[in-house]
């Protein structure tokens, strides 16, 4: 297990040396054909290599990094960046497997790819025992509980202040604000690169740490079952830990929201403002569930339950701020599709949110079934309830109101079922050559729209109520 740990490390350090804030070139060779050579002694060190002709992909995986300082294409820059990884995924595959189907291939590299994931707390266990020996720590689980929560925490804690920072620029203040004070306070420049730098290599090495005991470990038998009430206090530890940071930064986001949003505090432009945010406020909504059920599985803590009810809390105001954010600004940019559905799956997120709750109170409910019969109630309402019509009806309104239409995504964009909503424009007065020459635009779309219906040979087979209704509205 050393040489796993060890070799992380190093391979961590050394892409921060290579790769950040520099251009690849040379770089991508001197990283690959090192990691790749690694990979086959590590797997010939655990007697995992059965079939040594797989090496001979070390010849294409070298002449592909090469390309990077011999050459300048873009193109083949950008393809190769995908390309090698694969292709020393599928040497390592070789190496332990032979005449795999495609199929198998795609499904091998996969679990190559997203399995040490799922290995992380084993991997971080046994990271924590290879730490104790070489330093002869006593086993104190008490402590590798809470590093181990540490280490889980920060990467969850980073991912979600990005995903609110980009949301609300005031909350991006806020914790820019407190960075650039502790900065002041340190009195050095350079401290955000060498931070930049430290997360970099520690996030490479807890990935490449697991990439590297998943592959020598993944045909053993699934020996860490026994070992789950063990580490049960390791996971108590971490999801509390998780739910607590967590929660500390949304109250402070959610009071953000409430001032700035709600009570519109120091915003000059609301729309331009709510335009960035709401579909990072919808992840970390998403994320936030997918957390609680975590939290929640196989526990019954009053602490956990009490922090997951916060959590759900703090999600609802986050998905009424995301709501909020799209009101104001399909309001000045006008109605589409994909504005309508943010909507629809807000309130079905929030409808989500009970549920959640009796789960999180321990109530007994089947909360997977319940989430598939909701989600998949509100996808049949809003089959029928003709989106098109609503798009149509809710710009034209905003139309009517302000001047403002955009009719060529009408046009485009919606078919037979906002005629009868499009022909209200057909149908009114102008008083400006504008107003005039929107409405010749839409006579000549709806006389279009009727030629081709007319056109169309229409049976019991592809008969249309839609189709049939827009002719006699037409006309």
């Amino acid at each position: 297990m050393s040489s796993i740990f060890v070799g992380a490390l190093l391979f961590s350090i050394w892409s921060v040396i290579l790769f950040v804030e520099k251009s690849v070139g040379l770089s991508m060779l001197l990283f690959v054909v090192p990691l790749s050579y690694f990979l086959i002694k590590i797997l010939e060190k655990n007697k995992r290599v059965k079939f040594e002709k797989a090496k001979l992909l070390i010849i294409p995986i070298t002449l592909l990094s090469s390309t990077y300082f011999i050459y300048n294409n873009k193109f083949f820059n950008n393809i190769n960046i995908f390309v090698i990884p694969i292709l020393v995924l599928i040497m390592v595959i070789d190496l332990i497997e032979k005449d795999l189907k495609i199929e198998d291939f795609i499904e091998r590299i996969t679990e190559l790819i997203f399995n040490p994931i799922a290995y992380f707390q084993l991997t971080m266990q046994k990271f924590i025992e290879f730490i104790k020996i070489k330093l002869k720590m006593k086993n104190t689980s008490k402590k590798s509980n809470i590093l181990k929560g540490i280490l889980i925490t920060i990467p969850i804690v980073i991912l979600i202040i990005i995903l609110l920072s980009s949301a609300d620029e005031i909350f991006g203040g806020f914790f820019v604000d407190i960075f650039i004070h502790c900065l002041n306070v340190i009195s050095n420049v350079k401290i955000a690169q060498i931070f930049l730098k430290i997360l970099i290599t520690i996030l490479v090495f807890l990935y490449l740490s697991c990439f590297f005991d998943n592959l020598i470990n993944r045909y053993e038998s699934d020996e860490k079952a026994l070992e789950e009430q063990k580490n049960k206090e390791f996971e108590n530890t971490t999801i509390k830990m998780i739910l607590v940071t967590l929660n500390i930064i949304y109250i402070v986001f959610c009071i953000i929201q409430i001032k700035s949003l709600f009570m519109k505090v120091n915003i000059e432009n609301y729309a331009q403002y709510a335009r960035k945010g709401f579909f990072q406020l919808m992840i970390v909504s998403v994320i936030n569930l997918i957390v609680i059920l975590i939290a929640k599985f196989n526990k019954n803590d009053k602490f956990i339950n009490i922090m997951c009810l916060l959590m759900i809390a703090c999600t609802f105001i986050i998905l009424l701020s995301s709501a909020y954010r799209m009101r104001l600004y399909e309001s000045t940019f006008g109605y589409t599709l994909l504005r309508l559905l943010v909507y629809v799956a807000l309130f079905t997120e929030s409808i989500l949110l009970i549920p959640t709750v009796i789960y999180v109170l321990d109530k007994p409910i089947k909360l997977l079934k319940v989430y598939f019969v909701i989600t998949l109630f509100v996808y049949v309402c809003i089959n029928f309830a003709n989106i098109d019509n609503i798009i149509a009806r809710k710009n034209i309104d905003r139309y009517f109101a302000t001047g403002k239409i955009d009719l060529e995504y009408l046009m485009d964009n919606t078919g037979t079922d906002a005629i009868s909503q499009i022909i209200r424009i057909r149908e009114s007065e102008t008083e400006t050559e504008e107003e005039e020459n929107i409405k010749n635009r839409v006579v000549t779309y709806i006389s279009n729209i009727y030629t081709e219906l007319e056109n169309e040979k229409l049976d019991f087979r592809n008969f249309n109520i839609s189709k049939f209704t827009a002719k006699i509205v037409i006309f």
